[in-house]
């Protein structure tokens, strides 16, 4: 069993709890209120600063050009793509960034959470925190790709992490971890299971806060 199935089958339950969030549910059943996408468009806005500075980490202690170069194309996604979006959205929205709160509990945890790991981490913690959001996020993107959603914004935000692009991406991070867990001891294997454990729960947190919860 590679240690990326092993996460999986561990921590089934936390798996669970997300794909089945009722966030998720709700887009899968086409009846997610429009106020509580919104704010998640904020939370999830504001979050790709945060990515960005993840994954220039993730480059700064990547050990060789290989992982390098991977990183640089999603840094540059980040930065020319999804900002763009996240604005063109607000605008087609009406969204006014300002005037979502910024420190709901649920939030905070997931963004300083995941930057924390970051800044303090090896490299191998942080392919584990953006497999443990990435490969989430495609699964039930994918399973929700194949019901109708009206609103098209909710739509196209399911279609991007349920396309090609985006499952390579979830693809090489789970193979990456892979990699990396052939070189580390069982202790540090049990220190990645925990901190992949803390990204779900983390996850399951960020979603419910749309709801204010």
């Amino acid at each position: 069993m590679s240690f990326t199935d092993r996460l999986l089958q561990e921590h089934q339950g936390l798996w669970q709890a997300m794909q089945q969030h009722r966030f998720v549910l709700d887009i899968e059943q086409d009846q997610l209120d429009s106020a509580v996408f919104n704010r998640y468009l904020v939370f999830e806005g504001n979050f790709v600063a945060t990515a960005i500075a993840i994954f220039a980490l993730g480059i700064s202690k990547a050990p060789d050009i290989r992982q390098q170069r991977w990183l640089i194309t999603v840094l540059n996604a980040l930065v020319d793509t999804q900002i763009a979006w996240f604005e063109e959205v607000y605008t087609r929205r009406a969204i006014d960034p300002a005037s979502v709160p910024a420190d709901v509990p649920g939030v905070k945890r997931f963004d300083a959470g995941m930057l924390h790991t970051a800044q303090q981490g090896s490299y191998a913690e942080i392919i584990t925190i953006m497999f443990g959001a990435e490969w989430m996020y495609y699964h039930w993107c994918a399973r929700v790709a194949q019901q109708h959603q009206r609103d098209t914004d909710i739509r196209r935000w399911v279609e991007l992490h349920a396309e090609e692009a985006f499952y390579q991406q979830a693809s090489w991070l789970k193979a990456e971890l892979d990699a990396c867990a052939l070189t580390l001891s069982e202790s540090e294997l049990q220190r990645l299971s925990s901190l992949y454990a803390d990204v779900l729960r983390w996850e399951i947190d960020f979603h419910s806060a749309a709801y204010g919860d």
